[in-house]
């Protein structure tokens, strides 16, 4: 009997199953693979999205962050810091004015009998001690009022930072920027004019008692070069700095509470004491304290004796050019020196904008560099 075979499309199917089944197989795959595709795209896309959107909202509060600082730093350099040095000035001007004892000896080399010799020998020791200790006394509050002040500027700066990385204070940055009134940074750049309001007569006490160790066993009739009268600065402020024990000197720069600070504000803005009118008096004394902690660090010690060794150098550089071929080689007599010596202080505290010693100390690099690691949040070792 004859016998048929498979069916054509089962002989198909037989020979090419496993060619259909692969391509299947890779028809499948390749849909998978682009459902995937398609899905991780989609992701990547709204990934990719996203991190626009927090780079456009970082970017949004890191601008208002350097409007912030920014505006810290314009209120101290045009406000904060020349008025703290005109107050300054006055108050070194009013406390160690020598005109009146200038006048006293004019007066009695004009009319003979009016003046003893003693009084005449008391009356130049007077000028004597009082000339360094207002131009010693001018160089180091100068300098420490410069240093003090980007001090603030740059703990103020960190202080934004990490409230910016913390994520508390973006939403807040703007409004700050404007008002300056939050969070104490106000009270704070205020403590500027500490020094002059408050701690320039103890500054100026103890730069007196350390000019007159020094100047004890020096004559009027003494010759001294340029080279002496730096050395008889560098001393004084050497015994000054030796005078102030447990760095008390700090407490002339920057007040010792904050509360009693607050209120000493409170009192000279409005004439009474309001307590509505005190700010965050737990942020300003928080900074404080920061300020406190760095300006007792040794290294604002070594850049404090570096900038106050750079601006006696200047100092007495100018003086020396000023003088000129009156100078000779052995030097002048002290008594002659006096005055010239006395009139350094004037320069010293001229405003910031047109203070040549300002923009040297700023200009250190020692002192950028200072200040680059104060802001990165890496302070001083104490």
């Amino acid at each position: 009997m004859f016998q048929l075979g498979p069916a054509p499309g089962k002989r198909f199917w037989a020979r090419h199953r496993w060619k259909v089944l692969l391509s299947l197989g890779v028809a499948g795959a390749g849909y998978a693979a682009y459902r995937l595709y398609d899905a991780h795209r989609s992701q990547l896309v709204r990934v990719e999205q996203r991190q626009l959107e927090e780079r456009a909202a970082d970017e949004l509060v890191k601008n208002q962050l350097q409007a912030h600082f920014e505006n810290v730093q314009r209120i101290s350099d045009t406000t904060t810091l020349p008025f703290a040095m005109h107050y300054l000035r006055s108050r070194i001007v009013e406390e160690l004015d020598i005109s009146h004892l200038t006048e006293k000896l004019l007066q009695g080399k004009g009319e003979s009998g009016v003046l003893t010799t003693k009084e005449k020998y008391d009356t130049w020791e007077k000028i004597k001690i009082m000339s360094f200790t207002r131009t010693v006394s001018s160089m180091w509050a100068m300098t420490l009022l410069s240093l003090y002040v980007r001090v603030q500027v740059t703990i103020l700066g960190r202080h934004l930072y990490l409230d910016f990385a913390r994520g508390t204070d973006g939403s807040q940055l703007q409004a700050e920027s404007d008002t300056l009134g939050r969070n104490g940074h106000k009270d704070f750049l205020a403590t500027a004019d500490y020094l002059a309001t408050y701690g320039i007569n103890t500054l100026i006490m103890q730069m007196e008692h350390a000019a007159t160790e020094i100047l004890k066993e020096k004559q009027l009739k003494d010759l001294m070069s340029m080279d002496q009268v730096l050395q008889t600065v560098l001393q004084i402020f050497d015994q000054f700095m030796s005078l102030c024990e447990d760095k008390s000197w700090i407490n002339y720069l920057v007040p010792e509470n904050a509360n009693r600070y607050a209120q000493l504000l409170a009192v000279s803005g409005s004439g009474f004491d309001d307590s509505s009118l005190l700010m965050d008096v737990r942020k300003l004394d928080q900074l404080m304290t920061e300020t406190r902690i760095v300006l007792a660090s040794d290294d604002f010690r070594n850049v404090m004796d570096m900038s106050l060794r750079k601006i006696a150098d200047v100092v007495i550089e100018d003086l020396g050019a000023q003088l000129g071929a009156a100078v000779p080689p052995s030097g002048l007599p002290l008594a002659k020196l006096l005055a010239r010596v006395a009139q350094l202080s004037s320069p010293l505290l001229e405003e910031p904008s047109k203070n040549k010693h300002i923009q040297i100390i700023r200009s250190m690099p020692e002192v950028e560099l200072f200040y680059t690691f104060l802001y990165a949040n890496m302070p001083p070792q104490t």
